[in-house]
């Protein structure tokens, strides 16, 4: 059996377990925090699907260069992802860098390998098959000062075969990086971007990949969808609602989970500890610390086990010597005035799924 590294249930301390875990009695997004719950009851939980999602800032994790390809590697090791949205990597070869990347910091069992789809600037990287792979370039935005003119902002699709210890089932995986600022145009290209994903789940039920599409799949949208608190929330309400801002252009609305509602957002805290909720932070920019990555899903056919912001900055000497990590290890390039995004990290559980109407 794996072990998790961290949130796990073997081999941590019941201090640390205490401090970092965090339980959800029901389904829903009103279900109560319990930091009080026993080691023993931790480990009889059933099997999770661990989802991780970080913007890494511009090819940062790629060595020899980037400047935090070693705080990378140890993150990657103490959260050990089952399911991994990256944002911001672009390079010739990505998918093969990743992959030799992901091989080497978490081997996998039996030789196998972890699996890379990229789209744009975002990276699906399972240590699970996945059975086919999509997306599309949603909003057209050349860069040129980063030499890259003809760069898009787009989302990257790929279903995920789960073990069957969850029951046969798949894990559709839309991960996205939308557009910054505050700006009527930021917002604008952001809600463009929105709308396209929602039609595209819409058009993907009456598609040829709906047959490969089992009823009732597990939903997971996720990624940096800078959720700007003091602009416009329209875009990231879109994602949750399915309510297409252009219907002339991008079609009708279309309601995303199975059974007709809104997607939840598992909206993590800091290391679980149910206080700062932020993503992102640059202390050296007027802007203020906010929620601006987002992790999404389907509440009808899934549930959080566990949700947290890890955030080594926050945590004691001991916490990080158990689960190797260092202090500066979410900063960008060790500066402490410059986190930019934190990794997000949701356990899921898999429900039996009712059958599909």
């Amino acid at each position: 059996m794996r072990r998790r590294n961290l949130l796990g249930v073997i081999g941590l301390p019941q201090a640390l377990l205490l401090v970092l875990s965090v339980v959800i009695s029901g389904c829903g997004s009103h279900s109560a925090i319990d930091l009080q719950r026993s080691e023993s009851s931790l480990q009889q939980h059933p099997p999770a699907v661990r989802v991780m999602s970080w913007n890494v800032k511009r090819n940062s994790i790629l060595p020899p260069t980037g400047v935090r390809h070693e705080s990378f590697a140890r993150i990657v090791r103490a959260i050990d992802p089952d399911v991994i949205a990256l944002q911001e990597v672009l390079w010739p070869g990505l998918a093969q860098k990743l992959t030799r990347l992901m091989n080497k910091h978490i081997p996998l069992e039996g030789g196998r390998s972890w699996t890379v789809h990229t789209v744009a600037d975002n990276a699906v990287i399972s240590r699970y098959p996945i059975r086919w792979r999509a997306g599309e370039l949603a909003v057209r935005y050349p860069i040129p000062q980063l030499g890259l003119p003809n760069f898009h902002y787009g989302f990257a699709s790929a279903l995920v075969d789960l073990p069957e210890r969850f029951g046969g089932s798949t894990l559709l995986v839309v991960a996205l990086h939308n557009k910054s600022g505050a700006s009527d145009e930021a917002v604008r290209l952001r809600q463009v971007h929105s709308d396209s994903i929602v039609r595209w789940l819409r058009d993907l039920r009456g598609s040829a990949l709906e047959n490969t599409l089992p009823g009732n799949s597990p939903v997971v949208i996720l990624g940096d969808m800078n959720a700007v608190p003091n602009a416009s929330l329209q875009p990231l309400e879109t994602l949750l609602s399915g309510n297409i801002a252009d219907e002339e252009t991008f079609g009708p609305d279309f309601k995303i989970d199975w059974d007709g509602t809104d997607l939840e957002d598992a909206r993590p805290s800091h290391n679980a500890l149910g206080g700062e909720h932020y993503t992102w932070r640059n202390d050296r920019e007027v802007f203020p610390p906010s929620a601006l990555d987002r992790i999404l899903f389907s509440d009808s056919v899934m549930s959080i086990q566990r949700r947290f912001v890890l955030n080594t900055m926050a945590m004691s000497a001991d916490e990080l010597a158990s689960l190797g990590l260092q202090q500066s290890d979410v900063l960008y390039g060790g500066d402490t005035s410059y986190y930019d995004h934190l990794p997000l990290v949701v356990d899921f559980e898999i429900q039996s799924a009712p059958p599909r109407p």
